[in-house]
């Protein structure tokens, strides 16, 4: 008799903080430029990002059609630091499991996809939509955090330190891991106290 699988538990990787370079130093186009976030004539939603430049491509059906393996796969690519990949594959999770309960950290991590690769609208988009339609789940604070980081990266100060400012009031339970990053990119902000 052939036994039964046995069920593997594996521990995500937690939300990488950059400790590194600024947006100064990484290289980030038009850090220095101002940027144009008022939203387009017919923008719903308040609060809502300008769309991006470039329309996201279609997402080729390339999952196995299993959640958990789908989103293990696509976790793999951003543990290896294949943001490209990753960004697919979140993007194919998302689309394909629209209902699943990694779909959070999934969005979470096509955020980071994007800010890895200093697309910083799209990964403020990603981080705005994780901070708000799913505020209760794990990885909104860091969220809300690396929605600060990105707004900054794209040259938007003040929106940058709101949020950064709000992230407390908003989770009140962030870790001191959160708290302590959000102090630093405060001061990268120079955002006044």
């Amino acid at each position: 008799a052939a036994a039964a699988p046995m069920a593997q538990t594996r521990r995500l990787p937690e939300p990488a903080i950059d400790d590194g370079e600024d947006a100064e130093t990484r290289g980030a186009p038009g850090y220095d430029e101002p940027v144009d976030l008022s939203p387009p004539a017919r923008v719903g939603t308040t609060g809502a990002l300008p769309s991006p430049a470039r329309a996201p491509a279609s997402v080729a059906a390339t999952g196995s059609g299993d959640a958990t393996s789908d989103y293990e796969a696509a976790v793999g690519h951003i543990r290896e630091k294949r943001y490209e990949q990753a960004e697919m594959a979140f993007r194919q999770f998302i689309q394909s499991h629209p209902r699943d309960g990694h779909v959070p950290a999934a969005t979470y991590w096509l955020g980071e996809s994007y800010l890895q690769r200093n697309r910083n609208r799209e990964a403020a988009e990603q981080f705005l939509k994780v901070s708000t339609d799913y505020a209760r789940s794990p990885q909104a604070p860091e969220a809300m955090l690396k929605l600060g980081v990105s707004l900054n990266a794209l040259g938007a100060r003040e929106q940058a330190c709101a949020t950064l400012a709000e992230l407390d009031r908003k989770f009140p339970a962030a870790g001191s891991n959160v708290r302590q990053s959000v102090a630093r990119e405060q001061k990268r902000a120079r955002c006044t106290a």
